[in-house]
C-alpha cells in the first residue's frame, strides 16, 4: 500500500493516520474544519466500559481503554491522557439502585476492576465535595477509567505523523470517492483537487453516511445518531478528582480550573437533529444538576455550552474494516469513538497494510450496514 486517503481528522481519523504514517504509508488526510475541532472537541471523552449491553461491546471498550496507555507510551509526554479513575452511584431508589447493582456485578464478573463503598466512605476517601442521595447509597470506584483531551491528542498525533514525512493535511470537504473497475482510485475535493490514492478510510464521523453515499449502491444503512449537550465551567481550583457518573449529572475535570458536565436526562430533552447550541433552559437545567451534584460548582462561571452529534451503527458495534464489494474502501466509525480510537487506528492500519483482521472486529464489518442485493 503506497498512499491512503483518510476522510476526517477527528480522533479516529487522526489515530489511523498516525499508525499508517508510522508504517511508512503516505497519507492524505482531508478535514473540513480544524482537526479534532468538531465532534471530538464536544465529546465528554470518558474512558469507560460501563453500561455495555453485551460482552462483545464491553470487551471492545475495555481493550480500547488500555490501548490509550499503550499509545501514551509511544510519546515522551502524553498530556491528553488522564487516568483519574471513575466514581459512579445510584440515585438511591429501589428500581434504579437494583439496576445499578446488577450492572456493577456484571462488570465485576467480566473482569472490570471495581471497588465498592457507600457514600460516607466515598466522601471520606474519594470525592469529599459530592452530595450523594444519602450516606449509605451504593458508590463504586472504577480505577482504570479516566478521560481524554481529544483535541490535544489529535494535535499530537498529526504533529508526529507530519514529522515523519508521510502525512499531508488538506482543508476542505470530500465531494466524491472516485472508483474505477471496482477499486478506489482517488478522492475529489469540493475545490476540485484530485488526490490519487490506493485506498480510502471513511472516518468522517457525522459525515460518514454522506461520504459513503458517493459510492452509489453501497450507501450506508442501519445507523443512528445521538446528540449530547456538554457545558464547560470555569472554577476556582479543581473540585473534582475522578470522572463522576452521578444520578443527575456526569462531571469531570477539563484541565486546571475547568470542569465539563453532561447529563443523560438533559440529553433526552434535546430536540431532534444536528445543532451546535442548546436552548438556554436546557443549559440552565444541566448547570443546576451539576450544582446539586457538586455544590462547589455554584461559584463556577459558564464558559461555553455546545451540542455534539455522533453517528454510529444502530446495533451498537463499530463499523471497522474493509467493504468487500469495493476494493480499497475502509470504514471507521463507532459509538464511544474516543475510547476506541487508538485501538481502531492501530488495528486498521495493520489490516490495510497486511490484510490481517483483528479478531475483535469479526462482528464489525461494514458489509452488515449495506442492503443485500
Amino acid at each position: 500500500m503506497k498512499t491512503v486517503g483518510i476522510v476526517g481528522a477527528g480522533v479516529v481519523g487522526a489515530c489511523v493516520a498516525f499508525h499508517l504514517a508510522q508504517r511508512g504509508v503516505h497519507v492524505h488526510c482531508v478535514e473540513r474544519a480544524r482537526p479534532g475541532g468538531l465532534t471530538t472537541d464536544v465529546s465528554f471523552a470518558r474512558l469507560s466500559a460501563y453500561q455495555q449491553s453485551t460482552y462483545t461491546r464491553f470487551e471492545l471498550s475495555h481493550t480500547g481503554m488500555f490501548e490509550h496507555a499503550r499509545l501514551a507510551d509511544r510519546f515522551d509526554a502524553a498530556p491528553w491522557w488522564h487516568p483519574t479513575g471513575g466514581v459512579a452511584w445510584s440515585d438511591g431508589t429501589g428500581g434504579r439502585g437494583a439496576s445499578f447493582a446488577e450492572e456493577v456485578d456484571r462488570l465485576d464478573a467480566w473482569g472490570y476492576r471495581v471497588v465498592r463503598a457507600d457514600a460516607a466512605r466515598a466522601n471520606r476517601e474519594w470525592e469529599p465535595g459530592v452530595v450523594f442521595p444519602h450516606s449509605r447509597v451504593p458508590v463504586v470506584r472504577f480505577p482504570d477509567e479516566g478521560w481524554i483531551d481529544g483535541p490535544l491528542l489529535v494535535a499530537a498525533l498529526i504533529r508526529a505523523a507530519e514529522g515523519s514525512g508521510y502525512l499531508t493535511m488538506w482543508r476542505g470537504a470530500v465531494e466524491d470517492v472516485e472508483v474505477r473497475d471496482g477499486r478506489v482510485v482517488a478522492l475529489r475535493l469540493a475545490n476540485q483537487d484530485r488526490l490519487a490514492v490506493d485506498a480510502v478510510v471513511n472516518a468522517a464521523g457525522p459525515d460518514t453516511a454522506s461520504v459513503a453515499a458517493t459510492l452509489g449502491g453501497l450507501a450506508l444503512t442501519g445507523t443512528s445518531t445521538r446528540s449530547s449537550l456538554v457545558v464547560d465551567l470555569k472554577t476556582d481550583g479543581d473540585p473534582v478528582r475522578h470522572v463522576l457518573r452521578g444520578a443527575e449529572a456526569h462531571v469531570r475535570s477539563a484541565g486546571p480550573g475547568r470542569v465539563r458536565v453532561r447529563s443523560e436526562q438533559v440529553d433526552a430533552l434535546l430536540p431532534a437533529g444536528p445543532r451546535s447550541h442548546a436552548e438556554r433552559d436546557l443549559v440552565d437545567n444541566l448547570v443546576e444538576r451539576a450544582h446539586r451534584t457538586l455544590p462547589a460548582l455554584s461559584s463556577a462561571v459558564l464558559d461555553q455550552a455546545r451540542v455534539g452529534t455522533a453517528t454510529f451503527p444502530a446495533d451498537g458495534l463499530p463499523s471497522v474494516g474493509a467493504l468487500s464489494a469495493l476494493s480499497g474502501y475502509y470504514e471507521a466509525f463507532a459509538n464511544s469513538g474516543i475510547t476506541l480510537a487508538p485501538f481502531i487506528g492501530r488495528t486498521l492500519a495493520t489490516q490495510i497494510t497486511t490484510g490481517e483482521v483483528h479478531p475483535l472486529w469479526s462482528q464489525c464489518s461494514p458489509d452488515r450496514l449495506r442492503v443485500a442485493s
